[in-house]
């Protein structure tokens, strides 16, 4: 079982309003939310598929359904939450339009991050060494992988546009623990991660 990274925890964080209702789709073992809870009084639901996750999530006093968010959200009627939230998880969906669509019927917003292909290291490591880095994967070894897709930051940026959804805020993550909110002409190849904040357009 990979761990998704805390490093954006803040950003997230500092883009919920106090108070929110939140759906943290594929949350883990709900550090996320419980962080949320306590700093930002957020009304927090998690959604997970794995078994072991849900037990860490009730441990942590999380309200948490065990589901397959590939499937839909039809649980949930349009508008249930102010935000929804995909975390590192991208990379795992199947479907990811459908369920990017569902996240913005049953939220106000949604926030998604993502793991750059594109990052120039990931390219040069492909080149020089025929393999792919175990951060794109969120394992160590190729038979050990929950990575369905390879996508850069660019193509999920013209995804969205594609479905009529506008980047409403958006910080990139480039080395030395650098974090920008410009997207610099170089992004696409500097950044190792971006995490986006997005509405549909009216």
């Amino acid at each position: 079982m990979y761990k998704i990274s805390a490093e954006n925890y803040p950003i997230i964080e500092e883009w919920i309003p106090p108070q929110s209702r939140v759906l943290d789709l594929g949350c883990g073992d709900g550090s996320l939310l419980s962080s949320l809870i306590s700093k930002k009084q957020v009304d927090g639901i998690g959604v997970e598929i794995s078994h072991e996750m849900v037990l860490q999530c009730v441990q942590k006093g999380i309200c948490v359904y065990q589901a397959d968010i590939d499937k839909d959200l039809s649980e949930w009627a349009d508008s249930s939450f102010d935000c929804v939230i995909l975390n590192a998880t991208l990379q795992v969906i199947t479907k990811p339009y459908k369920v990017i669509d569902e996240m913005l019927r049953v939220g106000r917003f949604a926030i998604i991050s993502i793991s750059n292909f594109g990052y120039l290291r990931n390219r040069i490591r492909v080149l020089s060494q025929g393999r792919v880095s175990s951060r794109i994967r969120l394992s160590e070894t190729w038979h050990d992988t929950p990575v369905l897709r390879f996508v850069s930051l660019k193509e999920f940026e013209s995804s969205l546009r594609e479905m009529g959804i506008e980047i409403m805020e958006a910080r990139y993550f480039f080395p030395l623990n650098f974090i920008s909110k410009v997207q610099w002409p170089v992004y696409n190849l500097l950044a190792k991660e971006g995490i986006f904040k997005l509405r549909r357009l009216q």
